[in-house]
C-alpha cells in the first residue's frame, strides 16, 4: 500500500510539472503583451438617455457617438469618414445614422458604412450598462483613427475565374470594387480610367485648392495592390 501510494504521488507530481495549472512568469508576460489594453469609462447615466436620441461623449482625448434606440445603447465613431461632419447633427433612422452634410449612412450597431459617399466605416465600441452607469470599453487601437476599413477577400483564380471591368476612375468605381471584395468576390477586378493618376476625390478640386495629388487620392496605390484591385491608368474605352 505504501509503495503504491508513493508511486501514485510521484506520477501526479510528474504530470503537474509537465502541465502546470498556473502560468509561469514568462507565459504571463507573453499574455500581457498580446492582450489589448482596455479602458472602461463611465460616459453617461442610463436614466438620462431617452429613446431615439444621440449624444457625443468623451473617451479621453477622443469622442464617441452614443445612440439609444429600441431600448439598446450603442456607441460608434462620432465623425463621418467622408469629410468629417459631426454625426450627432445627422438624422437617426432605423438602425443607422445619416451624415448631415452629404448623406453617408452608418450602422449604429457596428459602424459599417451602408450608403455613400465615403468609403470607410467608423469604429464601434462595446457598451455595458451597469445599474445606471453607461460604460464604454475602448482600446488604444480603436481610438487611433475615426476611420475603419472593412475586411476584404483576396483574388483566387482557381475558385473564381470571372473578371469584372469597372470603367471610370470616380468614387463610384472605387466603392464598387471595394464592395465586391468586402462581399467575398474572389474573381479579378480591373478598374480602368483615362486619367493618368489614381482615382481621386473630384469635389475637393474646388474645395481644397492647395491639396496635392496624393492628398486627393481616394486610396493609395498600395491599397489597391494589397486587395487585388488592378488599376489601369490612361485607358479609354472605344467602340470597334
Amino acid at each position: 500500500m505504501g509503495t503504491s501510494g508513493s508511486k501514485t504521488k510521484a506520477k501526479r507530481e510528474e504530470q503537474s510539472a509537465e502541465s502546470p495549472l498556473t502560468p509561469t512568469p514568462e507565459m504571463a508576460g507573453e499574455q500581457q503583451e498580446s492582450a489589448p489594453v482596455l479602458t472602461r469609462l463611465v460616459v453617461a447615466k442610463r436614466s438620462e438617455l431617452h429613446e431615439g436620441e444621440m449624444c457625443e461623449v468623451n473617451l479621453g482625448d477622443s469622442k464617441a457617438l452614443l445612440v439609444c434606440q429600441n431600448g439598446e445603447v450603442t456607441a460608434i465613431g462620432h465623425k463621418c469618414t467622408h469629410y468629417g461632419a459631426p454625426l450627432v447633427k445627422g438624422a437617426l433612422g432605423n438602425g443607422r445614422v445619416r451624415c448631415p452634410w452629404h448623406g453617408a449612412c452608418f450602422s449604429i450597431k457596428n459602424g459599417d458604412i451602408e450608403d455613400f459617399p465615403g468609403l470607410d466605416s467608423v469604429p464601434s465600441f462595446k457598451v455595458v450598462v451597469d445599474g445606471d452607469d453607461v460604460i464604454v470599453e475602448t482600446s488604444p487601437d480603436e481610438l487611433k483613427s475615426h476611420k475603419r476599413t472593412q475586411p476584404m477577400a483576396r483574388a483566387n483564380a482557381e475558385k473564381d475565374s470571372r473578371v469584372f471591368l469597372l470603367i471610370g476612375g470616380g468614387g463610384a468605381s472605387v466603392a464598387c470594387a471595394e464592395t465586391l471584395r468586402q462581399q467575398g468576390f474572389e474573381g479579378k477586378i480591373i478598374l480602368a480610367t483615362r486619367e493618368a493618376d489614381y482615382p481621386y476625390d473630384r469635389p475637393k478640386l474646388t474645395k481644397a485648392m492647395s491639396a496635392t495629388g496624393e492628398e486627393l487620392r481616394l486610396r493609395s496605390p498600395e491599397f489597391y495592390a494589397s486587395n487585388d484591385i488592378e488599376v489601369q491608368l490612361s485607358k479609354e474605352v472605344v467602340r470597334n
